[in-house]
Parts: C-alpha cells; structure tokens; sequence
C-alpha cells in the first residue's frame, strides 16, 4: 500500500471523505492505494474514487501544484485555457483546476458548459495562451476520469515536455497549501470563441456546402458534441435529426460511450428507421472522435476509421485537389488504403507513433514548402483545415456529411466509394484486437514477443521501443508478412489491455477477409498461450 495512505488518513480524518476511505474494503482499499496513479505521455486517466491510485479531487488538486510550478518556473506564458467534458465530476475537477492555478496568479479562461477537445485547441493558439487543461477520459467507461494537458500551440504534450511536466508533479505532495496572496479573477468565455472556432471551420469546409434533402441521424452520446455538431451541420444547410443530445455522466446507460463499437448506434438506428436518414454521426464524450454508420440494402453498416479516413483523403482531393507539397499523416498502426490513395495524387504520406498529439506536432513541424492536407488515425481521430491541432470530430462530422451527399447525388454510398476505391488499388482490411493484461503481464507478452516471434510467413520486425526511423522510443513491435499483410502489437496507454493490430491488402474482397481472419486468429492464439 501507498506510503500516502497514513497521510490521506491523518488528513480527512472527521471527514464524509475520511469516513467513506475507513469503510472501503481491504481489498479495494488496497488498490486505491497501491500506488499513484501516473501522469504519463497521455496525460492522468483513471477509475473515479478516493485513493492515491483513484482520480479524485486531491489527486487533481496534485497534478494541478505541479502543472502550476512548471508554468511559474520559466519563460512560459503564465495563462491556461480549461475545458471539461460531460463525465461525471468533470465540471468539478475543472473548477478545481481553474481555482487552484489562478491561485498562483495564472491568467485563466474557462468554459461555462462541456465543450469539446479541439474547441479547447481552438482557443489556445486563437488567443495565444501558453497551456490548456481538458478534463476527459475520452471514451472510457463511465467510472473513469481524465486530466490532459496541451502547450501553446493547441498540442497535447509530447513525450519531452510530458516528461519533463510528470517529475514535477512527482515532487509534489498530497494536500498542499493553496498559495495565498497571488490570486487573480478567473475569466468565463462567452459565445465568442465558439463562434470564432466555427467561423474557422466554415471557411475551410464551405458554408452552406451541404443539401437539405440529405437526412442524417446525430448522437452526442450526451457528451461534449451536443449542440456544436448539429449547429455547424445546419449551417452548411443539413437537417440534422439529433439524439442523446443532453450531458450525462452516465452515457444513457451505455456501458462504453465509444464510438467505434456499434452497439452505441442502437438509438440512433430506431430514429433513422422512423426518418428515413442515410448517415448515422456519433461522437465521444469529449468530441474529438466521431464514427459513421450509413444505410445499405443490408441494413446500416459501420464504416472503419481507416475506411472513413481514406474516404476522406479521396473526397479532399476531389473537392479541393492535391495541392503540392501537401502531406498526410497517420500512426504506424492504420491501414495501407489511405496511402496507396494519397500517394497515387501526389500527396506526401507520413507515418508516425500512436496518438493524435504526434500529428499536431508534426504539423507544426512541416518544413518550407511542405504543407497539412489532412490527419487521421484508425481509432476515428480525423483533422483537416487550422483550426485545431488535435484529432476533431465536429470538422471531421461536416466532412463525413457533405462526403456522403456528394456520393448520394450520384447515386452511390461511401461503401460503394471504398470498393471502388479498393478495387483500383486494393482490398484493404483491417482488424484490431485487446486482450485484457495487467502492467506487468503485457511486459512478459512482448518481451516474449522480442525474444524470438514465430509466424507463419514473417518477413521481418520492427521494433520501436529504443526508437527507429526517427520516431520517439515506444514500446511497439511492427510484424511484417509476405503478401503485404502486417501486424503491430503494444501495450495501451490507457487500459491495462495488450493491443493487437492486422491489416492484409488483397486482389478481392473474399482473399482480404480470408487473410485477415487466418493472420488476426494466429496472433490471438500465439498471445493468449
């Protein structure tokens, strides 16, 4: 147990919150205090509850010290933007957040309802702050809470800085004093940074770009999207029928507020029955992810986030043409369709480590000459235009809209689109995989992994984990097949689950399904004996 427990215990003795942590069970209270919980490269995410290892008040109120003395510390803007979500909690630990560092007299801006993750990004780089602060756990299940914290160029925090910004907080302690003498007003935006960040995406998008006779289903699954979503999908002249639309920390009762899992549809299924919609958009929690479900003669059917964002990319250079220089990014673990699509128009392709933070850093990063076209990673994290430098489900549910339109004008669905797409340049699928795994059980898997895989059909591996190709060290194996098939294998840095990805490119559909299935069935099988 935690050397903090004696100190918790000292310190909320007399308290509601003392009497609940004396009557926690031994074996929960165990795990609440087993260690604390980390501020890592995606940021602090845990399970809601008191304790060291717990998302709570304190463990904010620490993070927050820390977060505050590393601004205080050096040449850093002294002003933070903070949003939060619609989890439960949320707008508390925000309103601890914005109290505590304007305590130390950092300028604060703060939101009055949930606002999603790319209108936080949005609002750092359009008002020149220094930091921002989102409280979310994205698409977790309801009983997890989150804390991210982005620089100043709307970017959440790389490994360096995340690092560096991890041993400060480490140095603080539990229940330090709020510094007195230092603290200026909190500001509360109003309508105006909302309206700037859609004037942004309007004018990259095209006001007034959409069709009034499309229908479209929207779920905010009663999170952050809620009213942004459908406004901006109205103003390009949709007619959006939306649903789930109020904050709810309990999702509706949906187990997992994901986007990517098509049991969450459920709802919006029974409304487009009724109204006849084509298109189905659902966001997450914090809106910075969005996925698609579209009508078929089968029934509605999911769209992958490596369909979706190869769709996307053809669409673009339809709409907009593959301007030179122009480049698209993507993780090590998406699909291959996206880059035999931009590559076949020009477009420069880049791969980089998981998470949506690499790509905004690159942008950032591009060299003369070079420029952003568009950003995605197979976990339904889309980007386009300069708005933002995260992954944005509201531009990214405006492209989708007037993608799927474009193709019903002609008389086709975004799935007639992908196997056309596939049929010029390959059956591309995909498949991913977790399998549930403590800390210490997945540094056994892929030290196993390391020490001599064995796959049918192996060509060779990489490794990422003292870094390679230039990409920061990451604990990420990359398997490579004959055939073009791979596969790449990591630990989650969110969940205590082994991620397994696969992905095959065949003549046919049948040969890709086949493939997939035999590749995605040995890499289960060899991991979970």
């Amino acid at each position: 147990m935690s050397n903090n427990f004696d100190i918790w215990k000292k310190h909320l003795s007399g308290t509601p919150d003392g009497q609940a942590l004396a009557a926690m069970p031994p074996e929960e209270l165990a795990d609440a205090f087993s260690g604390d919980i980390a501020f890592g490269t995606g940021g602090l995410r845990g399970i809601m509850g008191l304790g060291t290892n717990r998302m709570n008040r304190y463990t904010v109120e620490r993070v927050t010290h820390g977060l505050a003395r590393v601004i205080m510390s050096g040449g850093f803007p002294k002003s933070v933007c903070v949003a939060f979500d619609t989890r439960f909690n949320s707008a508390e630990f925000a309103q601890i957040v914005c109290n505590l560092l304007s305590a130390y007299g950092i300028v604060v801006y703060t939101f009055s309802k949930p606002a999603p993750t790319p209108l936080l990004s949005f609002a750092v780089r359009h008002l020149g702050l220094g930091w921002g602060v989102v409280i979310t756990a994205s698409h977790n299940p309801q009983e997890y809470n989150g804390y991210k914290i982005y620089d100043s160029y709307g970017v959440q925090l790389t490994d360096q800085m995340a690092n560096a910004v991890a041993g400060v907080i480490e140095s603080a302690g539990f229940f330090e004093p709020v510094p007195e003498g230092r603290a200026v007003p909190v500001n509360i935006f109003g309508q105006d940074i909302e309206n700037a960040y859609r004037e942004r995406l309007l004018s990259f998008v095209g006001r007034g770009c959409g069709r009034l006779g499309f229908p479209i289903v929207y779920s905010a699954l009663h999170g952050a999207g809620a009213g942004i979503v459908s406004a901006v999908l109205s103003e390009l002249v949709f007619s959006p029928v939306c649903i789930q639309q109020n904050p709810d920390g309990a999702f509706g009762g949906m187990k997992t507020p994901n986007p990517e899992e098509p049991v969450v549809y459920s709802a919006a299924v029974l409304e487009a029955q009724k109204c006849g919609a084509k298109l189905l958009l659902a966001t997450d929690p914090d809106c910075d992810r969005v996925g698609v479900m579209i009508r078929t003669q089968c029934g509605f059917e999911p769209l992958s986030g490596n369909q979706i964002g190869a769709l996307l990319i053809d669409y673009l250079i339809q709409a907009r043409g593959a301007t030179s220089g122009g480049t698209v990014i993507t993780t090590i673990v998406s699909g291959l369709l996206g880059e035999f699509v931009s590559k076949a128009s020009g477009l420069e392709f880049k791969r980089l480590l998981t998470g949506f933070k690499y790509i905004g850093e690159c942008i950032g990063r591009l060299p003369e000459g070079k420029s952003f076209f568009f950003g995605y990673e197979e976990s339904y994290g889309f980007l386009a235009g300069d708005g933002a430098r995260d992954k944005d489900a509201v531009i990214a549910s405006a492209l989708i809209a007037q993608m799927a339109a474009f193709y019903d004008n002609k008389g086709k669905t975004l799935l007639d689109r992908w196997l056309e797409l596939s049929q010029k340049h390959g059956f591309c699928l995909e498949v991913l995989h977790s399998i549930n795994a403590t800390p210490d059980r997945q540094k056994e898997l892929m030290a196993g992994l390391r020490d001599g895989a064995s796959f049918e059909g192996l060509v060779r591996i990489e490794d990422y984990l003292h870094g390679l190709q230039g990409l920061p060290p990451s604990d990420v194996l990359k398997l490579y097949f004959a055939g073009g098939a791979w596969a790449a294998i990591r630990p989650s840095g969110t969940e205590p689950k082994l991620k397994i990805y696969a992905g095959v490119c065949e003549k046919t559909h049948e040969l890709a399904k086949a493939r997939i299935g035999a590749l995605s069935g040995e890499l289960l099988q060899k991991l979970k004996t």
